[in-house]
């Protein structure tokens, strides 16, 4: 589970901005909150959070810098001397911090055991880099990189990491380096990061290459009864779908898609073509029910974010993994947002403890009935100097304020736009 990620230098961060997913003391709602071994101490974990803000605040920018973080430590193993490091972008408004690098920091618990990675980087080069384990109240250090020279406190770690370092270079991440090598050491931390996802507004175009093994894998027999339970009790009018993917001609699926016929040499001369009917029970003007089927792209898109989200779902609540959604309420009315967030604080679904992160607008989500105070963090930005700032409802004091959605509408919280 993800404890806590920080961002500094980055896009609209020139200081630094800490997502925390650690419970507070409160004891309100605490079936949102997982309670995780670590060894002698049990954390106290958060299953979601909201984040509200003004347009242009920030707040898609902190998923930015979510994603370029995974992408750097996913894709660092293919990285080759010399290649550009994807997705870095400093803080632009000030002369010293565009010269600087970026940092990225993960508190987070794997297999039981909580580590603390991070590191500091330019476009050319990992200027920084540590990784951190806890097995008491102490970290034990793993290693910590600066530049090209490396420490390892630990004699055996050593041993086991020293002979990795030549293998590594100035723009390929350590850790992901001696996890290509199997290091027994480094492997589970790496392979936290394998489930984490990022997404922007989740839409059909973006959701289909990732759900699409998914939707045709026939060996999940909990997927169509949890796709159709979601839709049923989401007030949608579908019953049932049916699904195929099969390979066909360029020219055969250019027919079906007349749009593509300019891109028709670029495309391969095999390409997927994927169907997708729902089927809708109506009850017809004799008053006898029988299913219709839909063509999928005539559906809302509503329903096709929610029906190809399912699936990511049912993965997430099986896994244990964790979802970051930017704007996670488009093309979703606020009752079903309240709805797919009250999933993941239900212990009877969500057993593995997945956890998601949204940013919204969807100010019903404001209330002590759904979520707890440090679930709703608010994203402000400074228009004279660019520079965004996130912090957590619960730093106010919650005396006097009862009607949290009020109060934040009015100002009381800030992160709402000035409307002249």
């Amino acid at each position: 589970m993800l404890v806590q990620f920080s961002v500094k230098n980055f896009r609209s961060f020139k200081n630094e901005a800490v997502l925390s997913m650690e419970a507070s003391t409160d004891l309100d709602h605490i079936e949102n909150v997982a309670e995780i071994s670590n060894g002698r101490n049990i954390d106290r974990i958060l299953k979601n959070v909201s984040i509200f803000g003004a347009n242009a605040a920030g707040k898609s920018n902190l998923f930015k810098a979510l994603t370029a973080a995974i992408i750097i430590v996913r894709k660092s193993n293919s990285s080759q001397p010399g290649d550009i490091l994807p997705l870095i972008e400093p803080f632009k408004f000030d002369a010293e911090s565009s010269k600087s690098p970026s940092e990225f920091e993960f508190v987070f618990i794997a297999e039981n055991t909580k580590y603390v990675y991070g590191f500091t980087a330019t476009s050319k080069k990992i200027v920084t880099e540590y990784l951190y384990m806890y097995k008491s109240s102490r970290p034990t250090t793993l290693f910590v990189r600066e530049n090209e020279e490396y420490k390892f406190t630990s004699p055996a770690i050593r041993r086991e990491l020293s002979p990795i370092i030549e293998r590594n270079g100035e723009n390929k991440l350590f850790l992901a380096t001696a996890a290509a090598w199997n290091s027994k050491a480094i492997l589970p931390p790496f392979k936290w990061f394998l489930r984490i996802d990022t997404y922007d507004p989740i839409t059909a175009d973006n959701l289909m290459p990732r759900v699409e093994s998914l939707l045709s894998d026939e060996s999940n027999l909990e997927l169509r009864p949890f796709i159709q339970d979601l839709l049923q009790k989401a007030d949608i009018n579908i019953a049932d779908y049916h699904y195929t993917s099969k390979e066909v001609d360029v020219d055969e699926f250019i027919k079906q898609n007349p749009p593509l016929s300019m891109l028709s040499n670029l495309l391969p001369q095999k390409t997927k073509r994927i169907d997708i009917k729902m089927v809708h029970n109506i009850i017809n003007d004799k008053g006898v029910e029988e299913s219709r089927e839909i063509d999928f792209r005539d559906e809302s898109a509503g329903t096709q974010n929610l029906f190809l989200f399912s699936p990511l779902l049912l993965k997430a609540f099986n896994e244990g993994s964790i979802i970051c959604i930017d704007e996670f309420d488009k093309s979703l009315h606020p009752l079903l947002v309240i709805h797919l967030i009250t999933l993941f604080n239900d212990p009877e679904i969500n057993k593995a403890n997945a956890q998601l992160i949204i940013s919204t607008h969807a100010t019903e989500l404001m209330t002590d009935t759904i979520q707890r105070r440090d679930q709703i963090y608010f994203m402000e930005k400074n228009n004279q100097t660019g520079e965004s700032e996130l912090y957590s409802l619960d730093e106010f004091s919650k005396h006097g304020n009862k009607d949290i959605r009020k109060a934040y509408l009015i100002g009381r919280y800030g992160a709402i736009p000035n409307i002249k």
